[in-house]
């Protein structure tokens, strides 16, 4: 994206830098311990990941009629096919005889149909029942009646977006808000799928996620990776209903000053990233964008992410595959996984010891309770009582 997109927010962002101003808010604030620990919390946070709209998928991933995607969520396994028509659909990925799983591999090709392997019920990837083997076994049984439990699926901005009750389902641009233009304007549905890694963690689900918002831990845990390329303890953000959008600056973000913001690509001078809520970080590197999902896992200390790496075209010579490989080894290798991803387990056992009261945030720490605040209001609005 260019500069100028975001020219309001990044000319405060330079004052900010150049007067050395870290501060956020005027006060500090505490988010609970029981929040990360409490089996009832975790219950109730995963009825609004019931009721979200979830970037489960880029839509290259689905590229062809036939093609599918296996995806876990809270226990229960979700089938996401693009049908004949180009649409992509999701089901639940169980056969409507007796159960059964129908696909069990991550991803592949199912041609026209979607065929159980116990006895051969047949589906169309549209989710319509069309065969029973010896049908005459079956005389009560309406085809039309055995169709596949479907989720709700929206395909947008260049992701796939599944509502787990449709009948809760919110129309995506009305979900997305103020972040509806950006996400149009980064035409990501033109980006590839360089790097998709899934992978589990002893950590409590929302704890990565506070690393993304906020520049404190920056020089310290980082040192080893990234920290060299940012200024420290200084960001700014913005809030668009339940999402937050933050810059981080580059140090060499002054530059942007003299240079034409409708040609200077911002990612090159400031980090920005997106938490779409209540899961998903969208972060903007120079050439590429990492975007990882969370979600909650059995216990409130388990969880598992997704990373995906997107690029605007795949490599088309060595030199290119090496830069992203790179990327992939810095972002993924250390940022992430030796980092961000590490500390969260060792704040998880922390909290599992009982070894504080509560979390302390900082003054330029402000937008994790923003975020927490985002939360607590989403389960207010089930009825939930587990603050």
């Amino acid at each position: 994206m260019k500069a100028a997109f975001y020219r309001t927010q990044i000319e405060a962002l330079i004052e900010q830098v150049k007067q050395n101003n870290c501060v956020g808010s005027k006060q500090n604030f505490t988010i609970p311990v029981q929040h990360h620990i409490d089996p009832e919390r975790l219950a109730a946070e995963k009825k609004v990941f019931a009721r979200t709209p979830l970037m489960i998928a880029h839509s290259s991933e689905l590229s062809k009629p036939g093609d599918y995607l296996v995806r876990e969520i809270d226990g229960r396994s979700w089938l996401l096919v693009r049908g004949e028509d180009g649409r992509a659909r999701a089901f639940l990925n169980y056969c409507q005889h007796r159960g059964t799983l129908l696909l069990d591999s991550e991803s592949g090709n199912c041609g026209k149909k979607i065929s159980c392997p116990y006895h051969a019920w047949t589906y169309s990837t549209a989710g319509d029942l069309k065969a029973i083997p010896h049908r005459e076994l079956f005389p009560d049984v309406e085809l039309d009646n055995k169709a596949l439990k479907q989720g709700g699926l929206q395909e947008a901005y260049g992701f796939l977006w599944l509502s787990q009750l449709p009948s809760a389902q919110l129309p995506i641009e009305k979900f997305m808000g103020g972040l509806h233009e950006e996400m149009q304007a980064m035409q990501l549905q033109n980006y590839s799928v360089f790097f998709n890694k899934t992978r589990t963690l002893n950590a409590n689900w929302k704890l990565p996620l506070y690393a993304f918002l906020e520049p404190y831990h920056i020089g310290v845990l980082h040192k080893n990776s990234i920290a060299d390329f940012f200024i420290k303890n200084i960001a700014s953000s913005e809030r668009f209903g339940p999402h937050i959008r933050s810059y981080v600056p580059r140090k060499n973000v002054l530059e942007l000053e003299s240079l034409d913001w409708e040609k200077a690509k911002l990612s090159e001078f400031v980090t920005p990233t997106n938490l779409v809520f209540p899961n998903v970080c969208m972060i903007s590197h120079p050439t590429s964008i990492s975007v990882i999902a969370m979600f909650p896992g059995d216990s409130p200390d388990t969880c598992s992410w997704q990373h995906w790496l997107l690029v605007p075209e795949m490599p088309g010579n060595e030199k290119q595959r090496q830069h992203y490989e790179k990327s992939v080894a810095l972002l993924d290798g250390i940022t992430y996984m030796k980092e961000d991803f590490w500390v969260s387990e060792q704040i998880q056992k922390g909290l599992n010891a009982g070894a504080l009261d509560e979390l302390t945030l900082g003054i330029n720490e402000f937008m994790i309770q923003a975020y927490c605040e985002n939360l607590d209001n989403a389960l207010d609005s089930l009825g939930a009582q587990v603050h």
